[in-house]
């Protein structure tokens, strides 16, 4: 994995893992919180019905209580005032509130709503879930008043929906006084305010989404520019190291040449003078012989140390300037494989740093070798010119070329070192080729303050 990558995985991995848990703790304790308050919405909710449901039962009670408490009716006469009574209370919106009256025994004595049900014992009936409702309202009733939920059918709609009782004793005549409430509405708030807590739960999980998302983006992006700005620095530094590097063996190669060509040259040709002197003195033949493959031997010397500090570093480059340098350089090349040359070399007045001088002389090397070794090529053409404050050098040759990111991507490290060469002195480099058609490089340089007199 790349360096790049862990850095990242290790910046982000904990801050998931604690993102993760802190909105794992944080969305458990919103749904808690928010059932809970459900919960307490509902038990609200139902404890207003009841509140209702038993101060509709006691308004009930006071309606009848002066009739219920008078002796001196007939107790006949007297239920049957209080059955009339309570059949035509009513309440609510839809008046859907209205009293039910039943026995002991389980026989509606009361239903304003469904009079069918007057005189038929309902005991045992259930719900549609097996609820047995009069049961139940007659056991809450029988002991101090109570509550009991069923499904019922809804006067104004039809349909059976949940329903809440409160039933209370009447201990003369052993009956049970009832009244009851629709509760759907109930069902429909608590499932709304549900919707609302799911609802806020689901915005605050994809908020902490969203930040986590835009912090994790900016903590990439963050690692990828300092990354960035670090391999730039790193790189920056890494070609002035390379530059200084091969600055510094440009003057070990200047020097070294100095001291071949000033050096072991020079005593080289002090004895090939020696012995010339010795054989315009001596007579014998053999000697003479001997002196004369001597000579030879020390004249291939003296080539062979002149070839060697030519190579290293041409002593024109430094104590003439580039022109001379190249028209040496291309002399050479023409000399040994034979391709012809077409030059074209001029600069203004004044010496170009060596710095620079150095640069495109070395251009110029690497390209006449690629050339000689790879092109083929029949002509060659070489260029420099000064524009201004503007210096070119474009090196063309017939040859067979090649394709330049290939080359690039498997052995162009000439080709490269020339680029990074010609950039660190704040020059562009540019290489043109195709198959078949030759190849063209091209360097130019602006010259302010790159050139002393």
């Amino acid at each position: 994995m790349p360096l790049q990558a862990k850095l990242i995985l290790l910046s982000l991995l904990p801050l998931l893992l604690v993102t993760a848990m802190t909105s794992w703790i944080a969305i458990h304790q919103a749904k808690t919180l928010g059932d809970k308050e459900v919960q307490i919405f509902e038990d609200g909710l139902i404890r207003s019905k009841e509140t209702a449901l038993k101060d509709h039962v006691s308004l009930a009670f006071d309606a009848i209580s002066h009739i219920y408490n008078d002796t001196s009716l007939p107790k006949e006469a007297a239920q049957a005032e209080v059955k009339a009574i309570l059949s035509k209370l009513r309440y609510g919106k839809d008046q859907d509130g209205y009293f039910f009256v039943y026995d002991e025994s389980g026989t509606n004595l009361v239903h304003p709503i469904l009079p069918d049900l007057i005189g038929q014992n309902l005991l045992h009936i259930q719900d549609e879930n097996g609820n047995h409702l009069i049961e139940s309202l007659l056991y809450q009733a029988k002991t101090g008043g109570g509550y009991h939920r069923y499904l019922w059918q809804k006067p104004s709609t039809g349909v059976n929906v949940p329903k809440l009782s409160y039933a209370a004793w009447l201990d003369k005549w052993n009956w049970m006084i009832g009244t009851g409430l629709y509760i759907e509405d109930i069902a429909y708030e608590v499932a709304k305010l549900k919707s609302e807590v799911n609802k806020n739960i689901e915005t605050t999980f994809f908020s902490v989404i969203v930040i986590v998302s835009v912090t994790v983006g900016v903590i990439v992006v963050i690692t990828l520019a300092v990354n960035l700005h670090e391999h730039r620095l790193a790189d920056k530094s890494l070609k002035e190291l390379a530059h200084k590097t091969v600055m510094f063996q440009e003057d070990e190669k200047k020097h070294l040449a100095r001291e071949l060509h000033d050096g072991i040259n020079q005593l080289l040709v002090s004895s090939k003078c020696h012995l010339e002197l010795l054989a315009s003195k001596i007579d014998d033949e053999p000697l003479q012989q001997h002196i004369s493959q001597s000579q030879q031997s020390l004249m291939t010397a003296i080539n062979e140390v002149r070839h060697i500090s030519h190579n290293l570093r041409p002593s024109a480059l430094d104590d003439i300037g580039l022109e001379a340098a190249l028209n040496s350089l291309l002399l050479d090349f023409k000399a040994h494989s034979g391709v012809s040359i077409e030059a074209s070399l001029s600069t203004q007045k004044g010496k170009l740093k060596s710095e620079i001088a150095t640069t495109l002389y070395r251009v110029a090397q690497e390209s006449l070798t690629n050339i000689e070794k790879h092109a083929s090529a029949n002509k060659v053409s070489v260029v420099l010119q000064q524009m201004g404050n503007m210096l070119q050098l474009i090196i063309t040759d017939d040859g067979v070329g090649f394709d330049v990111n290939t080359a690039l991507r498997k052995q162009g490290i000439g080709l490269r070192n020339m680029r990074e060469r010609v950039e660190f002195i704040g020059g562009d480099f540019e290489i043109e080729s195709d198959l078949g058609f030759g190849t063209e490089i091209t360097v130019l340089l602006e010259l302010d303050g790159l050139v002393y007199g």
